[in-house]
């Protein structure tokens, strides 16, 4: 509904609350609409997925109740209103009822449309942040998605809750992630950084570095690592990547993205295309992203050919010509892909004569 009355279109997905039993419903509806229904039991909730990739979410209207900061709440059976009083912030607490006496009208029981006019992030209930530290991180996501702004009230809740805001919290986590999927990570990791949060990298660069990654992904040929685990590195401390309860390959992706920046200058001072070669092809795709980001615009040509140049010489060739089997036929090799690279060879040849000599055989 929110993003309805922006006029902006929506994810993937919808959001379908009932009052009742959500998860009979789900089964009724996938069976009707031929989807793969998922169930939650304890907390009343199933998704539709179909085949086109979208999905339905169903949620049994319910109330929540926190038996302590971060954990899982404990539920029980609501009503609608209960269903939007148990939630984050005021625009995220609005319906559009589908069935019964009020069909057809909008409920916002908490403001969230004049929150939206307002362009304005505001909690529901005070504590909010106390229960569930993740809700910091969503609340960034956004305000830096929308253009918003949170309401002084929720900032200086947001500012009190900083501290439990850590990365090593497996719902703080997954709420960076999404945070991180975003296009508008850099303005939201900004302003985490100016509500205090610990794990924001301080470096000067990493705005100019975020930004950076989308073109850069974009270029002929680039490679496709998953882009939160190149902002996690880029934007993200790596000690606190380190104690980040994610994937372990996202924190490795986050090292290798951070690992391209400091051989980025090495590639700026490379002469020929053969050097550059040496010093990318066996490192990792998210390295590679990385040099480019740190200023390394040779990646882009390595990328659209110099990667893909294939000499006319095979080891085969080099032991029918006499070169006998071992590490010199690996040496003569990288030889002649260095030499095509530089433009010093021609054809097949003259490629051949190359290995030869490099092999002692001339």
């Amino acid at each position: 509904m929110r993003d309805a009355l922006l006029g902006v279109p929506h994810g993937p997905d919808l959001d379908l609350v009932v009052e009742g039993d959500a998860i009979a419903l789900a089964g009724i509806l996938g069976r009707a609409l031929a989807g793969r229904v998922l169930s939650h039991p304890r907390f009343g909730t199933a998704r539709i997925e179909f085949a086109h990739g979208r999905h339905l979410d169903l949620v049994s209207a319910r109330r929540e109740e926190y038996a302590r900061p971060g954990a899982l709440p404990d539920v029980s059976p609501g009503t609608l209103a209960d269903d939007l009083r148990r939630r984050d912030f005021t625009v995220n607490a609005i319906a559009f009822v589908l069935h019964g006496e009020e069909a057809g009208t909008i409920l916002d029981p908490h403001g969230g449309r004049d929150d939206i006019a307002a362009e304005r992030i505001r909690l529901i209930r005070h504590g909010a942040f106390e229960e569930d530290p993740s809700r910091v991180v969503r609340a960034l996501r956004y305000a830096a998605r929308l253009g918003f702004r949170m309401d002084d009230r929720t900032e200086g809740e947001a500012r009190r809750a900083a501290p439990a805001v850590v990365l090593g919290s497996s719902r703080v986590a997954d709420e960076l992630a999404r945070l991180l999927e975003e296009d508008a990570a850099p303005v939201a990791l900004a302003m985490a950084e100016a509500l205090g949060l610990s794990w924001p990298d301080p470096d000067a660069r990493r705005d100019d570095r975020l930004r950076a990654l989308t073109p850069a992904l974009a270029r002929p040929g680039a490679p496709a690592p998953p882009a939160w685990a190149l902002r996690l590195g880029l934007g993200v401390r790596g000690d606190a990547v380190a104690g980040a309860a994610v994937p372990q390959w996202a924190r490795g992706v986050a090292a290798e993205v951070r690992a391209g920046l400091s051989i980025a200058p090495a590639i700026v001072a490379c002469s020929r295309p053969s050097e550059v070669d040496a010093l990318l092809r066996d490192r990792p795709a998210a390295a590679q992203v990385g040099a480019l980001i740190g200023g390394a615009e040779a990646v882009a040509d390595w990328w659209s050919g110099w990667r893909d140049a294939a000499p006319q010489v095979t080891g085969s060739d080099l032991v029918a010509a006499g070169v006998p089997p071992g590490p010199v036929i690996g040496r003569a090799l990288r030889a002649v892909r260095a030499a095509v690279l530089d433009g010093e060879v021609g054809g097949r040849d003259e490629q051949l004569a190359l290995a030869m000599a490099v092999a002692g055989l001339a």
